[in-house]
């Protein structure tokens, strides 16, 4: 499951994890859409990072739904390629931490609505409803371990 190890990212910065884990889930299709590097492995990308500016890893390239001008087009671009989930997960919160542009999204993680409102407004994605749409994920896999536990459901996230 990915809930321990957002756990350890969620943890540097301070964030829920079922927030970076909601965040996995639509960037990834709930873990069907994963990007393949050219060899066809796992790009192990959960978050739709682009590879830009400093990155010196491996990419993947892909075809890519953004919003331009107020509509969806579809674009290729590069993206980061890590060897494993737990470097995707620590990427992330490097990105976060490291780059000024997120500077809010890092001193808003204590409130998860907020956190996921600055990561739109810092331009992570080009999604308008990118951050009510992480949130909405976010209450269902709240309400889904919720229910579990009433349950004794042995289902994790």
């Amino acid at each position: 499951t990915m809930l321990p190890l957002a756990k350890d990212a969620a943890a540097r910065i301070g964030v829920d994890p079922v927030m970076l884990v909601a965040q996995a889930a639509l960037e990834t299709g709930w873990g069907k859409s994963i990007m393949r590097q050219q060899d066809g492995s796992s790009s192990h990308n959960l978050f739709g990072i682009k590879a830009a500016g400093s990155w010196k890893g491996a990419e993947a390239r892909a075809i890519t739904s953004e919003f331009r001008d107020g509509k969806m087009v579809k674009e290729t671009a590069d993206f980061r390629s890590y060897d494993s989930y737990a470097d995707s997960f620590h990427d992330l919160v490097s990105l976060l931490q490291n780059n000024n542009r997120y500077k809010d999204v890092v001193g808003s993680a204590d409130n998860p609505e907020q956190f996921v409102k600055e990561l739109q407004k810092a331009g992570y994605a080009t999604d308008p409803a990118y951050a009510s749409k992480i949130s909405q994920i976010a209450k269902q896999m709240k309400s889904y371990q919720t229910y579990a536990a009433a349950t004794g459901s042995s289902t994790t996230l």
